[in-house]
């Protein structure tokens, strides 16, 4: 329990003694209870933002829907357990994945699927931080009725502050997920990849880049079929 916990503090303040010790010993379990509680914030903090967002949608097909069940629809409880569901799935899709590429590359040989699995959980738990960020930055550059589409949740000062408003999704998304926490989290993945992989520096970055690349595939994937 106590290396748990350190696990949770390294990952911020030393994240090579976090993945050193998962390469070890690949506890998740707190970090799994660590991202339910963020995933319990971040549904209840965005509540009223998705009530709002849902009338808007309603509104523009004309379809008419009681109070209580939009309300129903917009509960945290509502929006958590799919997220849970996608996030557990993209975690086990992904340290499957990775596991093979370390056998076919023949990587460190005592890294199994469990070692993968448990920095991934540590990795998105960077993720969900930024998220909450995020929403907390919201009350300072969004007023409540400006919000009408999802895109108009994402605050955080990106590269999508260059093109403003556009119709692209896929590009809008993407760029605006490059942003200085961004850099934070593919440093921690670079770190991960290092220590877990046994790599140089620069393989592990390229490496990290192309794992942040596929969390925000994901999140481009979830923008698109919310729009549509």
């Amino acid at each position: 329990m106590k290396e748990s916990w350190q696990n949770l503090i390294d990952l911020i303040v030393n994240p090579r003694a976090t993945f050193t010790r998962l390469k070890s010993n690949p506890r998740w379990v707190m970090a799994f209870a660590a991202y339910c509680f963020l995933a319990i914030v971040l549904a209840w903090t965005t509540a009223p933002l998705t009530e709002q967002l849902l009338h808007q949608i309603l509104l523009e097909d004309g379809t008419p829907i009681e109070p209580a069940e939009l309300e129903r629809k917009s509960s945290f409880v509502v929006l958590m357990v799919p997220a849970l569901i996608v996030s557990v799935i993209s975690w086990l899709v992904l340290s499957a994945i990775f596991t093979i590429v370390a056998r076919i590359f023949r990587l460190n040989k005592a890294l199994k699927f469990k070692h993968i699995f448990a920095a991934f959980l540590h990795i998105s738990l960077i993720r969900a931080l930024i998220f909450l960020v995020n929403i907390a930055m919201i009350p300072v550059f969004r007023k409540m009725e400006d919000v009408e589409t999802l895109i108009d949740l994402q605050v955080i000062p990106g590269l999508h502050m260059l093109i403003g408003a556009s119709e692209n999704i896929i590009l809008w998304t993407f760029l605006s997920n490059v942003h200085l926490l961004s850099i934070w989290q593919i440093f921690i993945i670079t770190v991960a990849v290092a220590v877990l992989a046994g790599i140089n520096i620069t393989k592990a970055c390229f490496t990290a880049i192309i794992i942040w690349l596929l969390y925000v595939g994901i999140e481009v994937v979830f923008m698109v079929t919310s729009a549509t």
